[in-house]
C-alpha cells in the first residue's frame, strides 16, 4: 500500500529544521534536516516496507496522529467520470482537445485505458486513452492544482503504460506547451506535427527538417530541437500552421 501525507498536512522548510503542519487540525511538528529526503518521498507517496529503521519510526508517530493517508491508482470508477471531466475542465480548461461527451463514448468502450489517482478517497487526478490505428493515444491527463509538484502525474503515467503496454506496442501523447519536459522526463521521443490547409505549405518548406510523414493536414517531422523556445520559434516562422510536439513511447 502507497502512502502519502493527507491532504491538509503541508511541510516547509525553515533556516534551521522542518515545519510539519495539519492545517485542519492545527497540529504543528518539527524535524531536523535530516529528514527533509523521507519527507520528499513521503509527499510523493512511498512503500512503508522499503523504509530505513529512523524513516520507520517517523512514519509509525505518523500513522498514530493520523497524518497519513492511501495514495491508490485504479481503473477510474464509473461513477467518478463525470468528476474526472470536471477536473479536466478545471485544470486544462473546458476548451481541451477532446470534450466530455467525446471521452464518454470512449470510456464506455475502452474503459480500462481510464485511469484514476485517489488521495483517500478523493479523486486528484485522471488520465484517458483510447486506441488509434496501431498506437494507444493518451489523451487527456490533469493532476489537481492543489497536488501537483509531487510526481503524482508521473506516477499516474507510468501506471498507464503498464496496462497499456499490456495489448499495445506504442503510446502516443500530444503534449501541451508546458508538458513538454514532463514528457522528456519519461523517455518520450518527441515528432513535430504541423498542421495546416492544401496549398498553404508543402514539404518543400520544411527542407531543413527530416519528413517523416507527408500527411492530408499536413506534415511530420524530425525535430532539430525539442523545447518551448524552439517550438515557440517555428510558430513565428510558421504562422499559417498549427505546431505540437506529439511523443511517442514504445514497449
Amino acid at each position: 500500500m502507497i502512502k502519502t501525507l493527507k491532504k491538509q498536512v503541508k511541510w516547509r522548510k525553515d533556516k534551521k529544521e522542518l515545519f510539519i503542519c495539519d492545517c485542519k487540525r492545527l497540529i504543528d511538528l518539527k524535524l531536523s534536516f535530516e529528514h527533509e529526503s523521507f519527507l520528499k518521498r513521503l509527499s510523493m507517496g512511498l512503500n512503508p516496507g522499503e523504509l530505513v529503521a529512523k524513516e520507520s519510526l517517523i512514519f509509525s508517530e505518523f500513522e498514530k496522529m493520523n497524518l497519513l493517508d492511501d495514495l491508490k491508482i485504479n481503473q477510474l470508477l464509473k461513477e467518478d467520470f463525470y468528476l474526472a471531466m470536471n477536473l479536466l475542465d478545471n485544470e486544462l480548461g473546458k476548451n481541451r482537445a477532446r470534450d466530455s461527451n467525446f471521452l464518454e463514448v470512449k470510456f464506455k468502450e475502452n474503459a480500462e485505458f481510464f485511469i484514476g489517482i485517489y488521495l483517500g478517497k478523493e479523486l486528484i487526478g485522471a488520465v484517458c486513452g483510447f486506441p488509434r490505428e496501431d498506437y494507444l493515444l493518451m489523451s487527456e491527463i490533469a493532476i489537481d492544482s492543489r497536488f501537483q509538484r509531487r510526481k503524482f502525474g508521473e506516477k499516474l503515467v507510468k501506471k498507464f503504460e503498464k496496462v497499456a503496454f499490456k495489448k499495445y506496442n506504442k503510446i502516443h501523447v500530444g503534449a501541451l506547451d508546458n508538458a513538454i519536459e514532463f514528457y522528456k522526463s519519461l523517455n518520450y521521443k518527441p515528432f513535430l506535427l504541423v498542421q495546416f490547409e492544401n496549398g498553404v505549405y508543402d514539404k518543400n518548406d520544411f527542407s531543413s527538417f527530416e519528413v517523416l510523414s507527408v500527411l492530408d493536414y499536413g506534415i511530420e517531422l524530425n525535430p532539430i530541437n525539442c523545447n518551448l523556445i524552439e517550438l515557440k520559434r517555428l510558430r513565428n516562422l510558421y504562422p499559417k500552421a498549427k505546431l505540437q510536439y506529439i511523443f511517442t513511447k514504445r514497449k
